[in-house]
């Protein structure tokens, strides 16, 4: 007996043996390559249906983006959920939806072309600062921010940097993670380096983008490596500058790249990315580069299947768990460098107009600006903020202004007044919520006419005055774009009481206006208003009184309604309100059609307003968004012009 149990052991020591010898560890490496790393994600999908466990990953660029997601436990379902539904192109350019925007930011909101850094107070290397990445990946590590060692995650991380000041590969084990991912992703000059002591890092790429390497020392005998680089372009394919510069971007990131490290991986999976490049964030694109990377890695299956075999089938950690809302909406951050800032356009209306704007953000109390507009109407705006507290300030704003202006009632043109009017004030405003502004303010307002050209039935103005007036108002604003809006709401009331202080008469003048954007189908928006604004005295000013019509962009007066149908600015009756109807359809996601038509009664008094004569009008427009800001023309018709017109404008509107 006892020699049956000597045997038996004996017979049983070696298995026992081998199966307390530590399996085999396996390592993922995914390479960078822009949009077209998303691939990585449909190989994901392969490597866990087969159940191989992952022990390691090390990525570079967007592969480090991917693998670091993935080593805290995103699954390659949710890693296509949250690429699918995040806006690419906006993220990576910055780009803030305007209902984000807080006021008085929202104000300055597609009105410039150009900003300049004065003074530089951030360190800024690049175009892009990768804000909205950079809150991105935050939100998406959330409850690993305090993770310093890279070894301690579920899934050991890695990811490469180059150092620019070095010129040598930094390997990123420990850190914060988000600003890990950042680092490995910057490319130089398009996005800002992540500076780091004193070290500039920037994408990794240019040192290994296949970090094989890297997996080996971090403990893997198993390595997977994810390669959605794009191969050299042969030489009629180079004939453009963005094709030169595609191509040395990859002469540069495959020179690391060899065939003796590809040999030391056991599953070499290369996704076919031809078509597309490293922008590629089209939905059609990641859900073809997705199914790219699936086919990829079906293809190497059986070099998948014998990994399996190697370390057998493990129980799978558990799906990273996230509160995390999709789509991803980043929060506005204000620029803190002074900045110079520039803005053209043109119209058919005012020709060419420039804008020249001096933001001074770090004066050792408040801010400043000074603003100069050059063209048919110009003005010197110089204004100083005072904070209170982070919601309340007091403005001092002093503004001079030389108008040319063509008024026109019933399209007949009426009056061609000239002058100067210097506003001085003194404001107070508070925002209590983001998209709500509360203003109070009272201003010292002279004017000189200098000439008016005028006909019988037009009053002409005196040769100067001037006014004390007190003005206050409230305006609510979650509309999402300021041109082309999809979604959001825009109200405003307000009331003002101007005095003349020649003669000590008031007058004072109620407006409103409400907008809302409807969705009617996946590209297609109705956009009603309704508007109106009441003055209670005759014999308003002239430059006070009830001004209507344009699309909305070349403004002659403050209290100017836009008007669709209208053209020219019209001067009207005391009392006036009215009702608008816009359809917009989107094609090809920058190209609009715009239906717009208005309703509106202008009345003398008040009392007889019902009985007031009707005023409509309609127009048709196509608009585009350019990079200089929208291009739209109009074709318009009234029953005060009975005519029919046309209007272009060029650029944003100010």
């Amino acid at each position: 007996m006892k020699r049956c149990i000597l045997v038996l052991l004996l017979f049983c020591t070696p298995l026992l043996v081998i199966h307390a010898l530590p399996r085999k560890k396996v390592a993922i490496v995914l390479s960078g390559g822009g949009a077209k790393g998303v691939a990585h994600i449909g190989a994901l999908k392969v490597i866990e249906e087969l159940g191989i466990p992952i022990d390691y990953v090390a990525g570079t660029s967007i592969g480090a983006i991917v693998g670091g997601l993935y080593s805290i436990g995103y699954t390659s379902e949710q890693l296509e959920i949250i690429v699918k539904q995040t806006n690419w192109i906006d993220l990576l350019t910055d780009k803030i939806s305007r209902d984000a925007i807080p006021f008085p930011f929202k104000l300055d909101d597609s009105k410039y072309l150009i900003s300049l850094p004065i003074k530089n107070n951030e360190k800024s290397g690049g175009i892009i600062r990768g804000r909205n990445i950079s809150q991105l990946l935050q939100q998406l590590t959330e409850g690993y921010n305090d993770t310093t060692n890279f070894d301690s995650l579920p899934i050991p991380f890695a990811c490469i940097a180059t150092d620019m000041a070095t010129n040598q590969k930094e390997v990123i084990r420990s850190g914060k993670l988000s600003e890990a991912m950042r680092a490995s992703m910057a490319i130089p000059v398009v996005f800002t380096p992540l500076y780091s002591d004193k070290k500039v890092l920037i994408d990794g790429g240019f040192k290994d983008n296949l970090p094989i390497d890297v997996a080996k020392s971090m403990g893997a005998d198993i390595i997977i490596a994810i390669d959605a680089q794009s191969e050299l372009a042969t030489s009629d394919k180079l004939q453009a500058v963005p094709d030169v510069v595609n191509q040395l971007m990859l002469m540069i990131c495959q020179s690391e790249l060899d065939i003796d490290k590809i040999k030391q991986v056991d599953a070499y999976i290369k996704v076919n990315v031809k078509g597309y490049n490293a922008a590629s964030f089209s939905n059609e694109a990641i859900d073809t580069l997705i199914i790219r990377g699936e086919n990829a890695a079906r293809t190497n299956y059986a070099s998948l299947q014998s990994i399996k075999d190697k370390v057998g089938r493990v129980p799978l950690k558990k799906p990273h768990t996230t509160s995390f809302q999709l789509p991803f909406s980043p929060q506005y951050t204000s620029i803190k460098n002074d900045q110079l800032r520039v803005a053209l356009r043109f119209d058919s209306e005012n020709i060419a107009a420039i804008l020249l704007n001096v933001n001074l953000q770090n004066l050792k109390t408040g801010k400043a600006e000074i603003t100069l507009r050059g063209g048919k109407q110009s003005f010197l705006n110089a204004q100083y903020s005072l904070p209170l507290s982070k919601i309340q300030e007091i403005n001092i704003i002093n503004k001079i202004a030389y108008n040319d202006i063509f008024l026109y009632r019933n399209g007949q043109k009426i009056a061609n007044p000239s002058f100067i009017q210097n506003t001085s004030k003194l404001a107070y405003s508070i925002i209590p919520l983001d998209n709500l502004l509360f203003k109070a303010n009272i201003s010292l307002d002279y004017q000189r006419f200098f000439r008016t050209l005028v006909n019988q039935e037009f009053s002409y103005p005196k040769n100067y005055d001037l006014f004390l007036n007190y003005n206050v108002e409230l305006k609510y604003e979650t509309i999402n774009k300021k041109y082309f809006p999809t979604k959001g709401l825009d109200c405003h009331i307000g009331y003002t009481i101007y005095t003349n202080c020649h003669s000590s008469a008031n007058y004072s003048a109620f407006d409103t206006q409400i907008k809302k954007i409807f969705p009617i189908s996946y590209s297609t928006y109705c956009i009603p208003s309704i508007y109106g604004r009441l003055l209670f005295n005759t014999n308003t000013p002239l430059i006070y009184s009830n001004m209507i019509g344009g699309e909305g962009y070349s403004l002659d007066f403050e209290q100017q309604i836009p008007f669709s149908g209208l053209i020219h600015t019209e001067n009207i009756n005391n009392a006036f309100g009215g009702l608008q109807i816009k359809i917009q359809h989107t094609f090809q996601k920058k190209q609009h059609l715009t239906l717009a038509g208005n309703y509106a009664i202008s009345e003398n008094h008040l009392s007889n307003f019902f009985h007031g004569k009707p005023i409509y009008g309609i127009s048709v427009g196509y608009g585009y968004e350019s990079p200089l800001g929208p291009i739209e023309g109009f074709l318009s018709y009234s029953n005060k012009t009975k005519d029919l017109g046309f209007y272009l404008n060029i650029g944003f509107g100010f």
